[in-house]
């Protein structure tokens, strides 16, 4: 049977838990989105594809989540990836989806195949002493296993779409969503913590996971007082733990509830990289970022699927490929890594990763390419 070979498979290369396998393969899995790489009938590569509604500023379309992508120990180094990948990227392109997008276990297996980072995640490490002066100022639930009101899916996607306004992108969160959410913080044995305000309203939302560490998952909030409710729940397991984790939004700075910086160490991890599918797509979005008048051309490279490379003239609202010269050029990678924000023009520019052929236009590129703040959180 198919999904027991495919179980196998994502057992032996991924060393997860049996029981979180087979919660994925009984709530995520479709064979119809999986693909597959066989030889003489033996399954050597995999690769899974997930759908969610993406929200690009304010803008909403469907894309693919790649996951558990994997190739037999002994094959590897034969083209089995590439294959998956760029039959996947052809797909999705010729479907007119704008990206893909992953979570790599090491950014330069993708970077070769045009994928580029655009979000990342805050972690701070701290001791439970400095929890020890937050108070539960607002009512604070506690849900651990799959038996509440289907309400509370509601109030979670309310919660969740008006934390999500203050990200550029972001992927949307539907009923069907949380339900997968939760059930995957359970079968991990973890916990939910929902803080209320004084309306009934979810204003601040944590999952943790337990053991000689505890690592909170998710952390959202509306208000300090939220978080300090829900830190304070998290300061009753200083007897039971040894150390703390908390895992943030880029723009979250936890040090700023805190009288003190001591003792918190604080790291950023790169999270998702994208994989630009329709550059006309992404430029025209940009193109609202210019004046009337305005007019800039740029080249796209892409060595994978060719119909994107070629130059672009843009206006304000406006995008047409043309056959002329360029003011700027650049790889599909760094479009992705400039477009949703990860990186600003500036930045970029200071380690050469483009040519600007035209610095009259850098005026332009500063407009349309700045820092902007995405949050991506998922592992399914």
């Amino acid at each position: 049977m198919l999904e027991n070979r495919l179980k196998k498979m994502w057992r032996d290369l991924f060393q997860d838990d049996i029981d979180y396998i087979n919660w994925y393969f009984e709530r995520v899995y479709k064979e119809k989105t999986t693909g597959l790489f066989l030889e003489d009938q033996k399954l050597i590569g995999m690769l899974y594809q997930n759908y969610y509604h993406i929200w690009i500023d304010r803008d909403r379309f469907l894309g693919r989540y790649l996951v558990g992508l994997g190739v037999t120990p002994e094959k590897r180094g034969e083209g089995v990836m590439k294959s998956l990948l760029l039959k996947t990227l052809k797909e999705a392109y010729e479907y007119g989806e704008e990206f893909l997008y992953l979570t790599p276990i090491d950014k330069n297996i993708y970077e070769r195949f045009g994928f580029g980072f655009i979000s990342k995640l805050s972690k701070y490490e701290l001791p439970f002493f400095k929890l020890e002066d937050m108070k539960k100022i607002f009512r604070v639930e506690k849900i651990s296993e799959e038996e509440y009101d289907e309400k509370l899916l509601i109030d979670l996607k309310e919660f969740y779409a008006e934390i999500s306004k203050d990200f550029y992108i972001s992927v949307a969160r539907e009923k069907e969503d949380y339900k997968k959410i939760l059930s995957e913080v359970f079968i991990e044995e973890g916990i939910v913590y929902l803080s209320y305000d004084i309306s009934g309203k979810i204003n601040g939302y944590m999952s943790i996971l337990k053991g000689e560490k505890i690592v909170i998952k998710e952390l959202l909030f509306k208000e300090r007082a939220a978080l300090e409710s829900l830190l304070s729940v998290i300061y009753g397991y200083k007897d039971y733990a040894t150390e703390l984790e908390i895992i943030l939004p880029e723009n979250t700075y936890l040090e700023d509830y805190f009288k003190s910086e001591n003792n918190l160490k604080k790291s950023v991890k790169n999270k998702v990289q994208a994989r630009i599918l329709r550059v006309e797509k992404v430029l025209l979005r940009l193109s609202k970022e210019l004046l009337d008048g305005e007019e800039i051309a740029v080249y796209v490279q892409d060595d994978h699927i060719v119909e994107n490379t070629g130059v672009y003239s843009m206006k304000k609202d406006s995008v047409q490929k043309i056959k002329g010269e360029f003011d700027i050029s650049l790889k599909i990678r760094d479009l992705a890594i400039m477009a949703y924000g990860f990186r600003d023009f500036n930045s970029l520019k200071k380690i050469e990763s483009f040519y600007i052929k035209n610095k009259d236009k850098e005026h332009m590129l500063s407009k349309m390419f700045k820092k902007r703040i995405n949050y991506f959180n998922q592992d399914f």
